[in-house]
């Protein structure tokens, strides 16, 4: 019994050995067969970026190059210590001394709120909105406002701060808003009626749906916007992350060694993210996916009529969740 056993943990660990390492060769032949550095030259004086989970990983990359370019930055976290220190790297990085950091904690509505009124009271403008922050949690677990834990962070939490955010981002246009989903979205078992994700599912499942998620709204968003706002949805590319650090030791071994081997790095996954943010070549497109700075195809599960009623349904979740929401371009 104890040999079937290892027979079969040996099975799973060689095909998720085997699943990583085809999807980081992929990912290395995207940087050899297409173009993946943004060589826009794009002056960003004047202009305010709010970039959440920008003190570490892909955000705190992308922070230093737009800083780079003039903008403000303003860095949205829960971890203030290692924000201000993120801060003060971007600062000595970029030369750049207009960075800040405001708290935020997108596992809580109330919070997301509070952010929302302090953002709006303190800066005259947002010319770029860029939804980075995100989670996976092995051990599932569920917010105060009764929402899976990893689908608050990367899905409801950050269409309610657009949301709350979206008077400043018009009044500001031309304007953008990026959702940071990934291509794990093509993973789903999405249930378009369970936006809080309730139902049981594996962490990969939880994950996957939350992503694809984000390129739902993203698109829904696009065909309600006014001219000159534009909203897409990306896949920076595939890099080690906190999710990668759990699991049993043995698992993570294997699959750290892959990845530290063959995965992108975290200055690698930065420029699909800031070519979306400033390429003058993109001011007029909305509502698609991008890879590696180009417009790729989505899962086919993605289409108007469907991203719409899911940008309107999680609209409704929040709206029962905070009592005093009002619609946005629900109708």
């Amino acid at each position: 019994m104890i040999f079937y056993i290892l027979g079969i943990l040996l099975k799973i660990i060689f095909f998720l050995s085997c699943t990583v390492l085809v999807l980081l060769i992929i990912e290395k032949a995207k940087l050899i067969f297409f173009p993946h550095l943004c060589t826009c030259n794009v002056d960003l004086s004047g202009k305010v970026i709010l970039i959440t989970g920008g003190n570490t990983g892909i955000g705190f990359e992308t922070a230093k190059i737009l800083a780079k370019r003039g903008a403000k930055i303003v860095i949205a976290s829960r971890n203030v210590a290692k924000s201000q220190a993120a801060v003060l790297a971007i600062i000595d990085a970029s030369g750049n001394p207009k960075v800040e950091h405001k708290p935020l904690n997108l596992n809580s509505l109330s919070s997301i709120k509070q952010f929302a009124e302090d953002f709006n009271r303190t800066y005259g403008r947002l010319d770029v909105l860029i939804n980075n922050a995100g989670t996976v949690e092995i051990n599932r677990s569920f917010t105060n406002d009764q929402i899976d834990s990893t689908f608050q962070i990367n899905h409801v939490g950050p269409t309610y701060l657009t949301r709350l955010l979206m008077d400043k981002i018009i009044a500001s246009k031309p304007s953008r808003i990026l959702f940071v989903s990934s291509n794990a979205h093509f993973l789903h078992n999405l249930d378009p009626n369970d936006i809080a994700g309730k139902e049981p599912m594996n962490v990969w499942i939880r994950y996957a749906n939350t992503k694809l998620g984000n390129v739902l709204v993203a698109r829904g968003m696009s065909k309600v916007l006014p001219e000159q706002v534009t909203v897409n949805s990306l896949h920076p590319g595939t890099t080690k992350t906190e999710i990668w650090e759990q699991g049993p030791l043995f698992v993570r071994k294997v699959i750290n060694f892959l990845m530290d081997n063959f995965m992108k790095t975290k200055e690698e996954c930065a420029p699909t993210i800031v070519h979306l943010a400033m390429a003058t070549s993109l001011a007029n497109v909305s509502g698609k996916y991008f890879d590696t700075l180009r417009a790729v195809k989505t899962h086919k599960v993605v289409t108007d009529e469907l991203a719409q009623q899911y940008y309107k349904d999680t609209l409704r979740l929040i709206e029962n969740r905070v009592k005093k929401f009002e619609k946005f371009y629900t109708n």
